[in-house]
């Protein structure tokens, strides 16, 4: 794993030596490699959309795991805030979408292109791996990348809500090619006019040229 070779060879080499580099790894030889290009347009003050576009650069087809993530940042744990705000799955929308529901703030939805798998965690610090210490919720900040890396399905919340979320996206991208998703964060909720069709690609031009 690059990651790994980047440690043991930075350990190993002297002072006097160059940083090993993630290049000098080999991972990107050939180009095999992924662009991904995150563009944004306001169509209102409370309304986002969001442009991915991830562009496999390589000479074969490769596979791609794409994670838009939302999160609320934890003020909670710290004493500032013990008023903690919430994310959940709404299945009222027609695709998969996020709902948070902030104290302050109010209500707003993510909605996310296609049927992604929708993960689900708590935006708190693992404290177990860290320091041995005991946590109050198994699903922690880095269950998502458990989830994905590891293939630990018990990592993310089952039930579907957390203060920390992921739309899973998985696709076999070919050489050259372009895997792009649209996502919105809206005030709007569902059946209020703020889903992916329509006039999104119009208006996301239209607002990001003005």
């Amino acid at each position: 794993f690059p990651y790994a070779r980047l440690v043991e060879e930075n350990r190993r080499r002297g002072k006097q030596d160059l940083e090993y580099e993630l290049i000098d790894t080999g991972v990107f030889d050939d180009d095999r490699y992924f662009d991904v290009f995150i563009e944004y347009a306001k169509a209102g003050t409370d309304d986002i959309l969001i442009k991915i576009d991830a562009i496999n650069r390589g000479p074969e087809p490769a596979p791609l795991h794409l994670l838009p993530t939302v999160w609320f940042r934890n003020t909670w744990s710290w004493g500032l805030d013990e008023r903690r705000p919430r994310m959940r799955r709404d299945d009222a929308a027609e695709i998969a979408t996020i709902k948070l529901s902030h104290y302050y703030y109010g209500d707003r939805w993510l909605y996310c292109e296609g049927a992604p798998k929708l993960l689900f965690s708590e935006n708190e610090t693992n404290d177990r791996r860290l320091y041995g210490a005991e946590i109050e919720s198994p699903y922690v900040k880095d269950g998502i990348n458990d989830y994905v890396i590891h293939n630990t399905k018990d990592a993310v919340n089952p039930a579907n809500s957390g203060t920390k979320a992921s739309a899973h996206y998985v696709q076999m991208v070919a050489p050259g090619a372009t895997f792009t998703v649209r996502l919105r964060l809206s005030d709007a909720a569902p059946g209020n006019g703020a889903a992916l069709d329509g006039g999104f690609d119009k208006t996301f031009l239209q607002r990001k040229t003005e």
